[in-house]
């Protein structure tokens, strides 16, 4: 339902079926509503409800803070429900869209299996929510790069496509950082240390935070490469007239 709404919302902008990088414009529209609009509010509501709670991370389907056996479909975790119903529909939304491209394709699926199994894992409900959402965070930030990146329109002045690819140069890798060190207190977790939901999911969580970094690498780097040679060169080219100059 809510990729519904935010799909026909982008749509009435005359300007949503420009392409952008291949893809039109309100697809990015509508993944940054989700990103900043739900997944990081409903985030921020769940654990909430705790406090901030550190310990409401480590909680599964059937337990929550003074309480056992509660029960998974009533109030005490209906935003983890939520959240998860969101992110599952996204997903499946965006495997559509792109279903010829094979790596989205790909590591959307990856991402479908890791959160199916959340529906069913003893523990690390918070954890999952918290990190998914950092990730997701990482990807607003490679959206934004790609509406006003290097690779932008000539209507996007050359400092804003700058702060664009600084921006994301520095939130990915920081949002993999953080989502990798996440994954590593979730293995330690009382219930689920030691056991195939590590394994598992360990593999699902890394193999897409090492897609994401070789992205983020294959984008970045080149780029800043060429970005210093360049204020080098210039650097280097104002000298030598200063130097002409003084002597004249």
């Amino acid at each position: 339902v809510l990729s519904i709404a935010f799909n026909t919302a982008a749509r009435r902008n005359p300007d949503a079926r420009r392409l952008v990088a291949g893809t039109p414009l309100y697809i990015y529209a509508v993944a940054m509503i989700f990103q900043a609009l739900v997944f990081a509010p409903a985030a921020y509501a769940a654990w909430s409800r705790w406090n901030f709670d550190p310990q409401w991370m480590k909680e599964g389907w059937t337990t929550a803070r003074g309480s056992i056996n509660v029960d998974p479909m009533g109030e005490k975790k209906r935003i983890e429900r939520v959240y998860l119903y969101a992110l599952f529909g996204y997903m499946i939304k965006d495997m559509w869209i792109f279903r010829t491209d094979v790596l989205f394709f790909a590591h959307h699926l990856i991402c479908l299996f890791g959160i199916t199994a959340f529906f069913a894992i003893p523990a690390g409900i918070g954890a999952f929510v918290v990190g998914g959402t950092v990730l997701e965070l990482g990807n607003f930030s490679y959206n934004i790069v790609l509406l006003a990146g290097k690779d932008s329109g000539k209507t996007v002045p050359a400092k804003v496509k700058h702060y664009a690819e600084c921006l994301y140069a520095t939130c990915m890798p920081l949002s993999n950082l953080i989502g990798a060190a996440m994954f590593v207190w979730f293995a330690g977790f009382p219930r689920l240390q030691g056991t195939p939901w590590v394994t598992g999911l360990g593999a699902a969580w890394f193999s897409l935070i090492a897609g994401r970094e070789y992205v983020h690498l294959s984008r970045s780097v080149p780029y800043f490469v060429k970005h210093f040679k360049a204020k080098r060169a210039l650097a280097k080219s104002n000298a030598e007239a200063a130097a002409v100059a003084a002597k004249l």
